[in-house]
């Protein structure tokens, strides 16, 4: 496992909000309440960092990450500031001086995976009381501002990447996971949304929905279904979204004119509606409406869906804590507090979804305090600290 795949499977979704410039500080969590299995998640977090700093193996060695360091973190800033004891605040704050020790001079932070490292230094040190993080953001934020793909960066809008981000190191390409996170770090280290990089994204961020009223790339990009398999591009027009524009790990519809539609995945799409909501699209918005009737269909705790049944059975529950994670950023931010399901006799039901996020959740956790996807590690959510962190976000939105 190098460090640089390990670091790429950080690709969270912290709780987002809208923070003035004048005070780039994220707001903490609102006390609604702390219970036994979130302070156990954060207990077995503590049991894992030395002097605030938590750290990588690498076969027989072990070394301090700022990327794993920041979000372990931001997972302990999950608890409100109010209720932290004098030990807790200390991990926080020692950690994050150390963080802050590895920027670099163009405002990245860490060696390896620039994008995810520095964005998930951002959302911790957005939410830290400690005048220090406002130099450190503001140089962060012009790295991440730097990475996108537009027309400085020679990037035609008629590219299929342009207004992405990816890992951040040249010449890698663009998606939705790195383009979540670098638009929530943008947001948290306080820019306003009538910034034009987050118009730019807008570009991306419709061709990675199967949408076709936004999304113009249907027989314009070729793509590959298989491993010796490749076929024209046919959006689809579910709403949901994909990881790339014309790629998808959920799998593919072929039609019988050969094309393919690449299939839409609950992580994605969730993605999707919070980077939307981030760039300012309103609730009301066709965009924004289309993604949530997406999630509306395909409504579950229990699985990551969209997947092809064809993969098999395991793959339905790749990526399952990175799911829970975006679940609770994007329905919250976008002011979503209940899913309308159909009932039995024909009506709606509505769902309270922050209180089924919130059991299911309880019902994962381990005897030590931590979770563990056990049945698919794909994309490291075999680590039990990195699903621990995954967790701990998601249900600092559940209330208590």
């Amino acid at each position: 496992m190098t460090p640089r795949v390990l670091v790429a499977a950080l690709c969270v979704a912290f709780p987002v909000f809208s923070i003035p410039a004048q005070d780039a500080a994220a707001k903490d969590p609102a006390p609604q309440g702390w219970t036994k299995t979130q302070q156990r998640g954060v207990d077995f977090l503590l049991g894992k960092q030395e002097h605030g700093v938590f750290s990588v193996r690498h076969g027989e060695r072990s070394f301090p990450h700022a990327g794993f360091t920041s979000l372990a973190i931001a997972a302990i800033q999950s608890k409100p500031r109010a209720l932290r004891t004098e030990a807790e605040q200390a991990v926080i704050d020692k950690g994050l001086t150390w963080v802050i020790a590895q920027q670099n001079d163009d405002g990245s932070i860490g060696r390896s995976t620039p994008n995810y490292t520095t964005c998930a230094a951002v959302m911790a040190l957005s939410r830290w009381h400690d005048d220090k993080r406002m130099p450190v953001l503001k140089k962060a934020q012009r790295y991440v501002l730097a990475i996108q793909k537009f027309e400085q960066n020679g990037t035609a809008r008629s590219d299929v990447e342009y207004g992405g981000v990816g890992y951040g190191s040249k010449g890698e390409r663009s998606d939705l996971s790195n383009m979540q996170f670098a638009i929530a770090a943008l947001r948290e280290s306080g820019l306003e949304t009538d910034h034009e990089a987050f118009q730019r994204a807008l570009v991306f961020l419709q061709r990675t929905q199967n949408l076709k009223s936004v999304n113009d790339l249907s027989g314009k990009l070729d793509i590959t279904t298989g491993e010796d398999a490749t076929a024209k591009l046919s959006v689809g027009d579910d709403g949901g979204a994909v990881y790339y524009p014309g790629e998808s790990p959920a799998g593919y519809v072929v039609h019988p004119d050969g094309s393919a539609t690449p299939r839409s995945y609950g992580s994605m799409t969730y993605a999707l509606l919070k980077t939307y909501t981030l760039c300012g699209v309103k609730k009301d918005d066709p965009r924004v409406q289309a993604a949530v009737k997406w999630i509306r269909g395909n409504w579950t705790v229990e699985e990551n869906p969209g997947v092809d049944p064809k993969l098999g059975e395991n793959e339905r529950f790749q990526g399952l804590f990175y799911y829970y994670m975006l679940m609770g950023q994007a329905l919250d931010a976008t002011g979503i507090d209940t899913i309308a399901q159909q009932g039995g006799d024909g009506g709606e039901v509505k769902v309270d979804w922050r209180k089924q996020l919130r059991a299911q959740l309880e019902g994962m956790q381990r005897d030590d305090g931590a979770w563990v996807n056990d049945k698919n590690g794909r994309w490291y959510e075999n680590l039990d600290v990195l699903c621990t962190c995954y967790a701990l976000i998601a249900l600092g939105y559940c209330g208590g």
